[in-house]
């Protein structure tokens, strides 16, 4: 990953961008482990420009940053069959709290959602593994949309 500071309107946001030549690319902003998807038409070579192109950001010289361990990429639910743990009521996705592979028991706390003004932390409805996640942090979801599902 390379990394950069980056300033928009004023606020300062370190930003570690992972392989461009793919979609989703993985980025990481102030800490946070993002996944980008982009059109393959035009956005690989707007990206590799980028760096440029985005008032010359330095990158910053520090000591390489310990690879954060491999970001759940959202999967279609319908790609996916298992146990599918889904959204109790309309929400926002604040956190994801778990990674494809992971071991969970149920009653574990696999996501947390926005839901009138209140978080709400969504409890795994059974034990198992994480066999692919269906949301990202941000995402809007609906009543009963499938968030996670488990092997």
């Amino acid at each position: 990953m390379v990394k950069y500071q980056l300033t928009v309107d004023g606020k300062t946001f370190e930003v570690e961008v992972g392989d461009v030549t793919t979609s989703p690319v993985q980025v990481v902003v102030d800490g946070v482990v993002k996944s980008v998807a982009f059109s393959t038409d035009s956005a690989p070579a707007a990206l590799s420009a980028a760096p440029v192109a985005a008032a010359a950001p330095a990158p910053v010289a520090t000591a390489p940053a310990p690879q954060p361990k491999a970001a759940s990429v959202v999967t279609p639910a319908a790609a996916v069959p298992g146990v599918k743990v889904v959204a109790p009521m309309p929400g926002k996705i604040l956190s994801v709290v778990v990674k494809v592979g992971q071991s969970v028991k149920q009653g574990d706390t696999v996501c947390t959602l926005e839901a009138m003004k209140m978080e709400m932390p969504i409890s795994s409805t059974g034990s198992g593994t994480i066999k692919a996640i269906h949301v990202a942090v941000g995402q809007t979801v609906a009543f009963d949309d499938p968030l996670v599902t488990l092997d």
